[in-house]
């Protein structure tokens, strides 16, 4: 049996922080896609990243201080729930094709990017975060000038 009293509170604020960095980072992707106009915004995608990490920093701690959790099933599940999400995201229109599949692998990437706060590496969430962001700022700017293009033909 867990005891849940003995779990301190300096580890339960820990997850409280990991959850609010990752809500902001996800804030922050979740803007990028609100600019661009698509269906995700900044609250979903702080609740994505700051539930990942959460989910994964208690597993972490009751694996530690309990011998009960593990990070690494968290993160099973948090893969699962995503893709369920994701799936939820996509779908096919008969004009112009399947919709959705940035939005839904943009879902995948936060989730990422709560997992690794909730593991610890808050710095490399921060990178990540800036990967993420180049990604879709820069494809967008090509998939404009792409269109340009094709439209002048």
């Amino acid at each position: 049996m867990i005891d849940f009293e003995a779990i301190a509170l300096a580890d339960q604020f820990l997850v409280v922080i990991n959850a609010a960095i990752a809500a902001l980072l996800g804030s922050a992707i979740g803007w990028e896609r609100d600019r661009a106009g698509k269906s995700v915004g900044p609250r979903t995608m702080a609740l994505v990243g700051a539930s990942a990490a959460a989910i994964v920093n208690i597993g972490q701690i009751l694996d530690v201080n309990a011998k009960f959790g593990d990070p690494t099933r968290a993160m099973h599940a948090i893969i699962t729930g995503i893709g369920f999400l994701g799936a939820g995201l996509i779908f096919q229109t008969r004009d112009s094709g399947t919709k959705g599949v940035t939005t839904a692998a943009t879902v995948f990437a936060t989730a990422a990017m709560g997992c690794a706060v909730g593991l610890g590496f808050q710095v490399a969430s921060v990178g990540l975060t800036v990967i993420i962001l180049i990604v879709l700022r820069s494809t967008h700017m090509l998939e404009i000038t792409a269109n340009r293009r094709h439209d002048d033909e």
